[in-house]
């Protein structure tokens, strides 16, 4: 291994980079596989969600019921950002009118969702942290063997 300090340094942050990215795809995969049974809402209300200044989103407030008792939860849709609120206010009369089901984790109904999305990009990224952490480790005995 190269015995530069701050190439074991730039190393060891790398690293760190890598467990982060990893951990990540983790907790999102483990949260997705939680979901495991689906069933239909007894009510979805749609609200406006303000994440930033120029960022909304909107969040489902939904009702369903599992083996006769009834659970609430809400799930902002972040995978369609708008600008404004006005933007989101215009679409929310078409939200009703899409069939939505709730994914819920049958032994703990209390965590559920509108949407089941596989952490694809969390996922690749981690992969590809990896791969960048593999390569400069490679490159640093490929170095040490022709400084020697």
């Amino acid at each position: 291994m190269h015995k530069n300090l701050w190439w074991q340094a730039f190393l060891i942050a790398v690293f760190l980079i890598v467990l982060w990215y990893s951990g990540t795809a983790l907790y999102r995969t483990y949260n997705y596989s939680r979901l495991t049974a689906k069933t239909t809402p007894t009510s979805i209300k749609w609200d406006v969600l303000e994440l930033s200044d120029d960022e909304f989103v909107m969040e489902g407030n939904y009702t369903f019921e599992v083996k006769g008792k009834t659970f609430e939860g809400n799930t902002p849709l972040k995978n369609s950002i708008y600008k404004n609120r006005w933007a989101v206010e215009e679409d929310l009369p078409k939200m009703d009118k899409v069939k939505w089901g709730v994914w819920y984790n049958p032994s703990n109904p209390d965590y559920s969702s509108l949407q089941k999305k596989f952490p694809v990009k969390e996922c690749l990224s981690a992969v590809f942290m990896w791969v960048l952490f593999l390569y400069f480790l490679w490159l640093g005995f490929y170095v040490s063997k022709f400084r020697t």
